[in-house]
């Protein structure tokens, strides 16, 4: 490795970086055009030509046209926005709907982007972080009982 006389280092041999070793040199990389670009322009058309395909043999349901005389449709919200539905369940009363609808929202989702900053701890374990296991554990919570009341909804009025 060494000179023996000098005590310099002897220089490298000149490496040549291949499809097959690149990765034992994480430093050296291998060109994004024109290789990588056909390949995903290759996968973008199969990913585009499927969803042509399954739109015309399975086109989504459409319903009648809306009749603005009808007494017997009850407004039913998207999928997405069944917690805010379920917030007026739980503040009841015309005082309390901005609250359940903006104010409780509001802190679930401040409270999601601090909780990195909340808990630095180095520890891995979830019994060693109690705060973020609690925090996490509430997330998950949140959204189960969601889907739950999503479902419900859906099997007590499934033409509404």
């Amino acid at each position: 490795m060494y000179a023996p006389a000098t005590g310099q280092a002897k220089p490298l041999e000149e490496e040549v970086i291949t499809e097959e070793n690149v990765y034992e040199r994480p430093d050296e990389t291998i060109a994004f055009f024109p290789k990588q670009v056909l390949y995903d322009l290759f996968v973008s058309t199969l990913i585009l030509l499927a969803c042509s395909v399954l739109s015309y043999v399975a086109p989504a349901p459409l319903s009648e046209p809306a009749d603005p005389a009808t007494t017997t449709y009850i407004p039913r919200p998207e999928w997405f926005f069944f917690f805010y539905e379920q917030m007026l369940m739980f503040f009841p009363g015309y005082a309390l709907i901005g609250f359940g609808a903006v104010v409780v929202p509001t802190i679930f989702i401040i409270l999601l982007f601090a909780l990195p900053w909340m808990d630095r701890g180095p520890n891995y374990s979830p019994l060693q972080r109690p705060f973020a296991t609690v925090i996490g554990l509430l997330v998950v919570i949140t959204i189960v009982l969601n889907m739950l009341l999503a479902l419900a909804r859906i099997i007590n009025f499934p033409g509404a």
